[in-house]
């Protein structure tokens, strides 16, 4: 018996000796998106998520992300109606369109903030202005620290991102996190995407078949002014 316990601690140590390097991992990771020069190359990514045929789709919705922190992001709403909202996280500011009728210029909260951090993790995983500090791995998933969140991510076979949770930011309510699934992914520009992207908050679950472009052409303009849903849900296109 006491062999027996005595052979169980050697083996617990063994394993522990020779556990996967959290930063190894993250490397690997980083490499089967694309490569770290690759991924800090890209500037902008427009994102065009169109609802999944499934039951729990998600709304129709495009965003344009210029890294690090300006986003456009245009939803549809029932009863088509739509959404459209303007951030600039250089100047502090935010505007929105809500079914055409626009809003003021604000600052921006610290939810929309926060989003290009967790656009640049889910689609990128790192990029010339954020890079997440690997602390700690077991089996598939990869814990990692950015911006003042947690994140885990669950890698497939392929070392690609197949699920990214995110705990609740600093002194902020528990309840406010992240749950991505990330499918079917292709090369677009020699970084690997996901085709299909689930979001689950709580009990809703929203899903969709994913599109992009990266290095989008967009008119700096875009992030001067309130957005207009009459220009639809690519105004960035707009000179």
């Amino acid at each position: 018996m006491r062999f027996g316990f005595f052979i169980a601690i050697v083996a617990a140590g063994f394993a522990a000796a020779h556990a996967a390097d959290p930063r190894e991992v993250w490397e690997q990771a980083v490499a089967a998106k694309g490569g770290r020069e690759r991924l800090h190359a890209i500037h902008s990514l427009a994102i065009y998520m169109k609802p999944a045929e499934v039951n729990l789709r998600g709304a129709p919705t495009n965003w344009l992300c210029v890294f690090p922190d300006r986003y456009f992001e245009y939803q549809g709403l029932p009863g088509g109606n739509a959404r459209a909202i303007v951030v600039d996280g250089t100047a502090g500011r935010t505007a929105m369109d809500a079914t055409g009728i626009p809003r003021q210029a604000r600052h921006l909260t610290s939810s929309e903030g926060e989003q290009m951090t967790v656009n640049q993790i889910v689609f990128l995983l790192e990029s010339a202005w954020l890079q997440p500090q690997p602390i700690e791995v077991r089996h598939n998933v990869l814990v990692v620290e950015a911006a003042g969140r947690t994140y885990k991510i669950f890698l497939d076979k392929e070392n690609l991102p197949e699920r990214i949770m995110s705990s609740a930011m600093h002194g902020r309510n528990a309840d406010v996190h992240y749950d991505y699934r990330l499918q079917h992914y292709r090369k677009y520009e020699g970084v690997m995407l996901p085709t299909r992207v689930v979001l689950v908050a709580g009990i809703r679950q929203s899903t969709w078949d994913v599109d992009y472009e990266v290095e989008a052409k967009y008119n700096p303009k875009l992030f001067e002014r309130i957005p207009d849903l009459a220009n639809g849900p690519e105004p960035w296109r707009m000179r």
